[in-house]
């Protein structure tokens, strides 16, 4: 079996491109199938450009002849690549942090999608905050993030559940020692009822963000409603007392969770690559799981997207994260969520199961976009 693979790089996560590849090679192995499935892997740079991403995805899919192409990119390059994949037939598999989410969820026959859920994450964060909306509450965001619509899902369902946005803050500083949030602050200290943050931030951003708003002098009234990346221990570990303000949202993963299936790829990678893994190497290694499958049952409907994408809907993939169900209406794998905490004061962030996945995400879908929307067409967090 030959297996494309379109990969993406990142100056903010420099390692997305080795994590990601080593999670399927490191997977394969453990497996015994790396004799049996060869990759073939193409540098798309950061997803951004239509038609180096076509002419990639096509030399993989006709001249190299793979039997399925794995692509690491966002939404808005896909409708570029739809009717080459629409007549080869072949499976794709996208991959992405799912920061954005489709205008029409009525997918292609061959094209199924393995996210991190984020724009899902916020919503229900979304949801969390409205719960808690007294004196309204401020958006705040960075540049690069607004132009996702993860910052469009955390609004909706804020507002939609009754909350009310008083203030939309987007920081366009560099991530560096000129990072400030005087504006967002300034309008913290006119508004004494207000509680509530609705905050999207990457990694990085999301450390100068806290580190900042933690020396605001009324900051222990706040509570955040944070993005998944801003729940990554990354964002938050450089500061081991905590924060004044407490924090919550909801994570695609829980990396210290001590079930069978996660323990094995934490260990297996470690051991594959000498490095501790990540959420991109945790899409490599679920990447793999959704190869092996496929060997395994349809044999000789390997170029047969649509075959492969009915026998995956019958079936469930065991991730470290959970059960992946692959959603028969989006072609979406619905995977397990969890809830992260952060106190006031806290070192230490709790994280447990999120309850009734399946039904939320359904009335995820239900609420469609309205409205002409633009953004980034970079894949998320390749910049």
């Amino acid at each position: 079996m030959k297996i494309g693979v379109l990969y993406p790089r990142s100056k903010a996560h420099p390692g997305i491109t080795a994590d990601f590849i080593d999670g399927i090679k490191s997977a394969l192995k453990h497996y015994q199938l790396n004799n049996d499935v060869q990759l073939i892997t193409e540098s798309i740079g950061f997803g951004g450009n239509e038609k180096e991403v076509y002419e990639k995805a096509e030399k993989i899919l006709i001249p190299e002849a793979a039997d399925i192409l794995v692509a690491y990119i966002d939404l808005r390059v896909i409708s570029f690549l739809a009717p080459l994949l629409h007549a080869t037939g072949k499976l794709m598999i996208v991959v992405n942090p799912g920061a954005n989410y489709p205008e029409n969820w009525v997918p292609q026959p061959n094209i199924i999608y393995l996210t991190q859920q984020h724009s899902f994450l916020c919503w229900l964060t979304g949801l969390c905050a409205a719960n808690n909306k007294n004196g309204g509450a401020a958006m705040a965001t960075s540049f690069y993030d607004a132009g996702y619509l993860h910052t469009a899902a955390i609004t909706k369902s804020y507002i939609n559940n009754g909350g009310n946005i008083l203030y939309n803050y987007v920081n366009n500083n560099p991530y560096n020692e000129t990072f400030e949030i005087t504006a967002l602050t300034d309008f913290l200290s006119s508004q004494k009822e207000m509680e509530t943050l609705l905050c999207v931030f990457d990694q990085k951003p999301a450390s100068l963000f806290y580190d900042h708003l933690n020396k605001y002098e009324e900051s222990s009234r706040l509570h955040l409603f944070a993005s998944p990346m801003m729940l990554e221990k990354e964002a938050w570990e450089f500061n081991d007392t905590g924060f004044n303000f407490s924090i919550e949202g909801y994570l695609p993963y829980n990396a210290k969770a001590d079930n069978k299936p996660n323990i094995e790829f934490r260990n297996v990678f470690a051991t594959h690559t000498k490095r501790e893994p990540t959420v991109f190497a945790l899409q490599g290694w679920e990447t793999a799981l959704i190869i092996q499958e496929i060997f395994n049952t349809c044999k000789n409907n390997y170029t047969d997207g649509v075959f492969i994408k009915n026998h995956l809907i019958t079936t469930v993939i065991t991730s470290p994260r959970g059960e992946l169900k692959l959603d028969r209406e989006t072609q979406y794998f619905i995977a397990p969520v969890y809830k992260g905490t952060k106190e006031n004061n806290s070192a230490n962030m709790v994280i447990t199961p999120a309850k009734n996945i399946e039904e939320e995400w359904e009335k995820f879908v239900a609420n469609r976009l309205e409205g002409p929307n633009s953004g980034w067409t970079n894949t998320y967090l390749c910049y």
